[in-house]
């Protein structure tokens, strides 16, 4: 048997240079080769992948953010407003699939952030007595079968653990 075409050793230097170009790319930004993963997807690129690394553009971002951060606040608002229906509907949606999750996240967030919740209520209080005072006596006025019915069930059930019948 005889050396191998050159065509075929050809062919197959030129699938190896395709399949390793699909795996690796190299960013325009830094210069380094690095996996394909490591690329943002786009599909207007002929190889599916923006030109620029995602840790580059991670770096990046920041800069642009707040050199227009006016124009990127106001698109954001609009939006808001123009897509308020959706949104409502989205977030709606999401509380309902994943309220487990919110309230264990609230909780925990609560929970590590007590003493400064109550700093903060006690500052709010301390510079606002009179409104919270007023703000109080307004719902005790429109609550008042309420706080009658929680203070009979208190009474019973405290007669009751007294006598001994939990």
């Amino acid at each position: 048997m005889g050396a191998t075409p050159k065509w075929i050793t050809d062919y197959y230097k030129d699938f190896r240079l395709k399949e390793r170009t699909k795996c690796f790319k190299t960013c325009l930004k830094c210069g380094e080769t690095k996996l394909i993963s490591k690329f943002s997807v786009d599909k207007r690129n002929l190889d599916g992948r923006i030109s620029v690394c995602k840790a580059c553009r991670s770096l990046e971002y920041p800069k642009y953010y707040y050199n227009n951060r006016d124009k990127i606040l106001i698109q954001v608002r609009e939006y808001q407003k123009n897509n308020k229906r959706n949104r409502s509907i989205y977030f709606k949606d999401y509380r309902e699939k994943h309220g487990e999750q919110l309230k264990e996240k609230a909780s925990k967030w609560y929970m590590s952030n007590k003493e400064a919740i109550k700093e903060r209520n006690l500052k709010y209080y301390q510079e606002n007595k009179e409104a919270c005072q007023t703000r109080r006596e307004v719902w005790i006025e429109k609550n008042k079968e309420r706080i009658r019915e929680y203070n009979r069930e208190y009474k019973r059930k405290h007669k009751l653990a007294s006598q001994g019948i939990a």
